[in-house]
């Protein structure tokens, strides 16, 4: 092996120990080092280096539909190429995995190691994504590129055909008299999600009045699913300001995104709006967690949220903040009314409630999971809150 192949392999050894972003290397068409080694099969990289390597310039990269990213950078000198990833944004499913392998033709023995090589690599951002790209060109290639320039980040093409749509819109929109007239009965709408108020809201959409939307699309059904995730999007957010913690906001949106963009007919998609609007609204009003509150009393409520499936103890919420456990619990009492200690507890049993209404999981695998110490225990603290058994309360709910 000649000595630039060895300094260039050592460079990319430095790379991955930097930042865990896979490497593999090509010379005249064959993978010459692959880092980590050999985690994913060499035909499955070959598969995504296909897609890009025929591309004239020498850094491209590409998206799957499986919401994975991948970079190649060609040397300007050799045939030599550098494929990095695939990564993900987001945590792969196993759906996305047997997507993977039907999509390549893979062999399905490939399953478990394409499914371990994801679970050890970090989710990656486009730009982390880039930025990695534009280190390795500099090593490949000797020169520095801006990565906004070079990947049309700040194109000024699309952005002169934008402004002149918009200034044309604008122009007739006002002849015609025709005019956005939905922010006042945005900050009303919202202002019912924020305030936790399920009776005012329902009322609110029973008397809708007429205004002009904006078109966002020229297919109608295009255009009321990129409503619904707009208008979704800020219910997150105001949901978020009114009290709902952010993990359960977030996933929330996205389920409800998810439904909407697997339906057909703008009724439907009409329909599941009111219904998430109402459900944020809900689970606002659940919360009752007072705005304006403390930084470090907000960060101590996610904290919370996040880990309900584990023995959460006051100790480890005070760790996590830099705090004295004293000082937390002193405080989270004066600002919040109750002890640190029940409100665990509350957020235990709430979660509960819902995995007893939208999951099929068995009381023992509810308990298990939420760590209380027996079955039993769990069924004794559910019903002095709720007034019913688990079992009950899950009846109530189908019914």
């Amino acid at each position: 092996m000649k000595d630039y192949t060895k300094e260039l392999i050592n460079t990319l050894q430095i790379i991955y120990n930097s930042t865990f972003m896979p490497i593999h290397l090509f010379e005249n068409n064959n993978c010459i080092c692959s880092i980590p080694n050999n985690e994913l099969p060499v035909d499955f990289i070959v598969a995504y280096r296909n897609n890009i390597v025929f591309k004239e310039a020498s850094l491209n990269y590409f998206s799957t539909k499986e919401f994975l990213h991948v970079g190649i950078i060609k040397s300007d000198t050799k045939d030599m190429d550098i494929i990095i990833g695939p990564v993900s944004t987001t945590i792969l499913s196993e759906t996305d995995i047997d997507s993977l392998i039907a999509s390549y033709s893979l062999p399905i023995d490939y399953k478990e190691q394409i499914w371990d090589f994801y679970d050890k690599t970090p989710s990656f951002t486009v730009s982390q994504l880039l930025n990695i790209m534009a280190l390795l060109n500099k090593e490949l290639n000797g020169n520095i590129v801006d990565i906004f320039e070079y990947f049309g980040f700040t194109d000024k093409t699309k952005e002169q055909r934008v402004g002149k749509h918009h200034a044309d819109a604008l122009v007739e929109n006002k002849e015609q008299s025709q005019f956005h007239d939905t922010y006042f009965f945005e900050q009303q709408y919202y202002g019912y999600i924020e305030r936790g108020d399920v009776n005012g809201l329902q009322h609110f959409i029973q008397q809708v009045p007429s205004f002009t939307e904006g078109r966002t699309s020229n297919d109608s059904l295009r255009q009321a699913k990129n409503i619904f995730i707009s208008t979704t999007a800020i219910a997150t957010r105001r949901a978020i300001a009114g009290g709902l913690d952010i993990e359960t906001a977030y996933q929330l949106s996205d389920s409800y995104i998810q439904e909407a963009e697997k339906m057909s007919d703008q009724a439907s998609i009409l329909a599941l709006n009111a219904t998430a609007a109402i459900d944020f609204t809900s689970r606002v009003a659940e919360a009752r967690i007072p705005k304006g509150m403390p930084e470090d009393i907000y960060l101590a409520i996610q904290f919370i949220a996040n880990h309900v499936n584990q023995n959460i103890s006051v100790e480890e919420i005070a760790k996590h903040l830099n705090m004295d456990r004293t000082t937390l619990s002193k405080k989270f009492k004066r600002e919040l009314g109750f002890n640190i200690s029940s409100y665990i507890m509350r957020r235990k049993l709430e979660e509960a409630k819902s995995l007893l209404t939208y999951t099929d999981k068995t009381i023992s695998e509810i308990s298990e999971y939420l760590c209380f110490s027996t079955q039993s225990y769990f069924q004794n603290v559910f019903k002095a809150k709720y007034k019913m058994t688990p079992k009950e309360y899950r009846k109530s709910q189908k019914k």
